[in-house]
């Protein structure tokens, strides 16, 4: 089995000789096609996030199913299936007040994740982190289906009305799959914005945003003249940069909605929450993935790709295996918004 490594090092390694796992109670094995590189992937491979502490790599992945245990459920083999929190347990205390997506840790789903030939992933009545594939998504874009449900749920956080003016910091994938849920959902203006000119000139070619924007004071005029000198209805912070949450309360407008939607690591230093009581701001978090049900019980996640698809087409590079590494690179550098390999 093929299967991407992370050393203790931090350094990655193609392994052509990998053993498969074993099966275990509860579990179904994937044939993985196609798995995207997430920030918290880098984050792993970069050392900013405890490695001791995910016990998987790689967890946006398409595939098929290969075998099912006795005691797992709602998938048989041949079924194409992609990663997305579909069924959490009902009865915890997380699930029970509406916080569904910190039912269980995802360290107990997956194993060894979705940088493999083959991964092992939970499929019971109490926990589920799979979800059918329509024939309407190709395996690549199917392998957007996780990501895509943490960024419906930055969506739903941001409440936005038709026709609300919209600035998403952060081009990278979920900052784009935002907003281009977003934009569908009836966003008015939609400004994007990102320091890294190659995650620029990416958006830029994608058609998505109304205007791209570096987080500079000539981006915050742009995006006064498009939103108007009050500002946005609504931010969405996808970088996880102290200073961007600290921008965003300054360029939204008073009364305005903020999403915290990146993972931020250690505090901020002389922060001033003046704004938020100055200006009334609603600021709230977002952390995914989450369970997106229609009244059917269907995935809402599946079928908002369906009607975003073209779009998200245009944010993926795609790797072969042999060139995994080149992958991760381009993923650093934001040369691809959202790169994805296949195997």
């Amino acid at each position: 089995m093929r299967k991407i490594a992370l050393l203790e090092s931090g350094e990655l390694q193609l392994q052509t000789d990998a053993s498969s796992v074993d099966m275990q109670s509860g579990m179904v094995r994937v044939q993985v096609k196609a798995c995207g590189i997430c920030g918290s992937d880098l984050a792993l491979v970069n050392g900013t996030r405890d490695r001791s502490r995910e016990l998987y790599f790689g967890h946006e992945f398409s595939g098929v199913v290969m075998e099912a245990a006795p005691d797992s459920c709602d998938f048989r083999p041949g079924m194409r299936v992609a990663s997305e929190l579909t069924k959490t347990c009902g009865r915890c205390w997380n699930c029970r007040n509406g916080m569904p997506n910190y039912c269980r840790s995802m360290n107990d789903a997956l194993l060894p994740g979705g940088f493999a030939e083959e991964t092992l992933v939970r499929s019971t009545e109490d926990y589920c982190f799979l979800s059918p594939i329509p024939d309407t998504l190709d395996d690549i874009t199917a392998s957007l289906m996780e990501p895509t449900n943490c960024a419906y749920h930055i969506a739903m956080q941001a409440a936005i009305k038709p026709g609300d003016n919209v600035v998403v910091f952060g081009l990278g994938a979920m900052g784009m799959i935002t907003a281009i849920i977003l934009k569908r959902l009836g966003a008015g203006a939609l400004v994007c914005v990102d320091q890294n000119p190659n995650r620029q000139e990416s958006a830029r070619c994608t058609g998505i945003c109304d205007a791209v924007v570096g987080n500079d004071e000539d981006g915050k005029n742009v995006i006064r003249t498009i939103c108007g000198e009050k500002g946005p209805d609504v931010v969405v912070e996808a970088t996880g940069a102290h200073q961007v949450l600290v921008d965003a309360m300054e360029i939204v407008r008073p009364g305005g909605r903020i999403v915290a939607a990146g993972v931020y690591h250690g505090t901020i230093k002389e922060f001033d929450p003046l704004p938020i009581f100055r200006k009334e701001l609603t600021i709230v978090g977002a952390k995914g993935p989450t369970l997106h049900l229609r009244t059917d019980g269907s995935s809402a996640t599946v079928f908002m790709m369906e009607q975003i698809r073209d779009d998200l087409k245009k944010i993926v590079h795609v790797y072969p295996y042999k060139d995994a590494l080149k992958a991760f690179e381009d993923a650093r550098s934001g040369k691809a918004i959202k790169a994805v390999i296949t195997f």
